[in-house]
């Protein structure tokens, strides 16, 4: 696509609208990003993979780990941009690692408030932003394997706007994930062996789509040093 033709893209421009306080700053963060080839690409792949996990709704309905295949490769894809990885054989999970650095704090909190461990099967129900993150990593590999895309669920929008509205606070969907436990010292529990949890998952697939959105802007701001 020429820059011209990435510059009147309506689909883009809508895509992006929501991430800026105006059509003005979403028109310059365009023209920003057209200022060099790998914040162009960056931004255009962060629109493809976001389409594809949106359509994959179309496809086969009620399956978020199908979505979070491509919002992982969004982050991916992303981050090896940024670091000009993209021919390395680097590790996948230290790209996506590298992209989530750059998540914001509030992003941050928003994943460990709406997405816990289910209080029903652990002490503990708090997890870290690091746990968060290998467990969408582990949905996206069974998921990308055949292994298993069928277990794990997102709170579907309008079920959450009718707790919040109804002043639920206490509210969220059942779902399964798994969780790598490292060996302590004296255990006789095998190394960094993985056990399927129970979670307590209070975002829909529209929260966790923003928030990969928000940061692949933020990973592109970082590449081209904008203010």
């Amino acid at each position: 696509m020429s820059k011209q033709s990435i510059m009147q893209d309506a689909e883009l421009i809508q895509f992006l609208a929501p991430f800026f306080q105006n059509k003005n700053n979403t028109t310059d963060f365009i023209k920003m990003c057209l200022q060099r080839i790998r914040t162009r690409h960056m931004l255009l792949r962060t629109h493809w993979y976001a389409e594809i996990a949106d359509g994959i709704e179309k496809v086969r309905a009620s399956r978020p780990a199908l979505r979070i295949i491509f919002l992982i490769s969004l982050a991916e894809g992303v981050a090896r941009l940024r670091l000009k990885r993209e021919r390395d054989s680097d590790n996948a999970k230290s790209m996506i690692s590298s992209f989530m650095s750059l998540m914001s704090d509030a992003d941050k909190n928003q994943l460990k408030r709406d997405f816990r461990r289910a209080l029903i099967k652990m002490p503990h129900h708090q997890l870290q932003f690091s746990g968060i993150v290998n467990i969408l990593y582990d949905i996206r590999n069974r998921a990308v394997h055949g292994d298993d895309f069928y277990s794990f669920s997102l709170l579907d929008k309008n079920r959450k706007k009718e707790y919040v509205s109804e002043g639920y606070h206490d509210y969220g969907i059942l779902t399964h994930g798994e969780w790598k436990i490292s060996r302590r010292k004296g255990s006789k529990t095998s190394a960094n062996k993985k056990v399927k949890v129970t979670l307590d998952i209070k975002m829909t697939y529209e929260e966790l789509r923003a928030i990969f959105i928000r940061t692949a802007i933020a990973n592109i701001k970082k590449c081209g040093k904008f203010n």
